[in-house]
């Protein structure tokens, strides 16, 4: 049966309507074997994964650096031609200081301190039951009757009546499935070092011929999806390459920043636990709200294991003080208005990323919602700009209309 073109194309439709039908239905009857393949498709090319992450924090240095030698070194000089292998070996060498202080200078004073704190335990935390039941004491509520002596520890466990032949019994089972448990973990611990490992090394390529790997990218994206619409991908990808590295890069500056000023303010106060105070807040500030706010629990929780009441007050005001420096003085000129996100978009995209994928989903929430409400209110924009409508708080004007009074 031969079919002309104008049956086709009223047909075509129809065609497309049962096409997509059936692989709905193929999507949502297989839909779980299919994302198990998928899932070990992706953990295949987790290397490459992680090189593409690597790569992306390691040239926000390296792109400083290649700036300011191409300004220092003539183009017509030799040195010119070999600015990126500089460029890259600065950032490594870069990389690696940054590493040497962690290791060498911050992780001994933090191990003392956790070795503190382990040594002490009992002591601190009945010092921290003793400061709460003063706070209780102070509303009028019931106190906490706690003792942990060692002979109010005794009677508490001979009072329980534990059967120790089952205790030994149910201790040699965990023992055996911990084990079985600790083997497995350590096969995935390797696993999943020596994917960092090729990760990095991948990341090396990509960097030092980036330009290369983008082009071929760009090639095989015009090649599928034409002119028109890879013009408006290669724009959201700049949009999107922007707001993640001028979020990752501030936030990154600004959490050394912060812990620097947090070291030396806590230290000229004398504050305990400095060190690891200024550390966990440091790392906390990267997520941005919700981080703060867990590095002051945390440094409250230390110093009320070992000091009055009052000076958890004196911690708390320091604290905000110095958050409010920072939120007015060294956010804006580091971070800077980039991200250009409201505050309760802020605050819900960190929710719902952070229960999706966890503390990777916290990391990313910002940049990420940034993009897409840009392209949001762009497209937005757009089709209110094609039905020549203005809206206000006021109401919903036609352009000509509001032209006109």
């Amino acid at each position: 049966m031969n079919i002309n073109k104008d049956d086709f194309k009223k047909l075509k439709p129809y065609i497309l309507i049962v096409t997509y039908a059936i692989l709905l239905v193929f999507a949502i009857i297989y839909i779980p074997n299919f994302l198990t393949f998928l899932a070990k498709i992706l953990r295949l090319f987790m290397p490459l994964f992680y090189a593409i992450g690597i790569a992306f924090v390691l040239n926000i240095p390296m792109h400083i650096f290649e700036k300011y030698l191409k300004k220092w070194i003539p183009e017509k000089n030799w040195f010119y031609s070999k600015i990126r292998g500089i460029s890259l070996t600065l950032t490594l060498i870069f990389a690696a200081a940054v590493l040497y202080i962690i290791v060498s200078i911050i992780t001994p004073q933090i191990i003392s301190s956790l070795q503190l704190l382990l040594q002490n335990g009992t002591k601190y935390i009945a010092s921290i039951l003793n400061n709460l039941n003063k706070v209780l004491e102070f509303f009028k509520l019931e106190q906490i009757n706690v003792s942990l002596d060692a002979n109010s520890i005794n009677q508490f466990i001979n009072g329980i009546g534990w059967n120790w032949e089952s205790i030994v019994k149910n201790m040699s089972n965990w023992a055996i499935g911990t084990g079985s448990s600790i083997i497995a973990n350590a096969l995935a611990f390797t696993t999943e070092l020596a994917n960092w490992f090729t990760g990095f090394m991948l990341s090396l390529y990509l960097l030092s011929s980036k330009e290369k790997f983008i082009r071929q990218f760009r090639k095989i994206l015009v090649s599928i999806f034409g002119y028109k619409w890879s013009i408006r991908i290669f724009e959201v990808g700049a949009k999107s390459n922007r707001i993640f590295n001028s979020f990752i890069s501030g936030q990154l500056v600004e959490a050394c920043i912060l812990g620097t000023i947090y070291f030396v303010v806590l230290n000229l106060l004398n504050f305990p636990f400095a060190m690891l105070i200024s550390c966990v807040i440091a790392l906390t500030s990267i997520v941005p709200m919700f981080g703060a706010m867990f590095g002051m629990a945390f440094g409250c929780l230390l110093i009320l294991a070992v000091r009055p009441l009052i000076d958890i007050i004196w911690f708390i005001i320091v604290f905000q003080a110095v958050q409010t420096f920072e939120g007015n003085v060294i956010y804006p000129r580091v971070v800077g208005n980039s991200v250009g996100l409201p505050g309760i978009w802020v605050l819900l995209s960190i929710i719902v990323l952070g229960s999706i994928w966890g503390l990777f989903g916290m990391l990313i929430a910002v940049p990420f919602t940034a993009v897409t409400y840009n392209l949001t209110g762009e497209l937005v924009n757009y089709r209110l700009s094609k039905q020549k409508l203005l809206v206000t708080s006021d109401g919903v004007f036609e352009k000509e209309t509001k032209k006109e009074e």
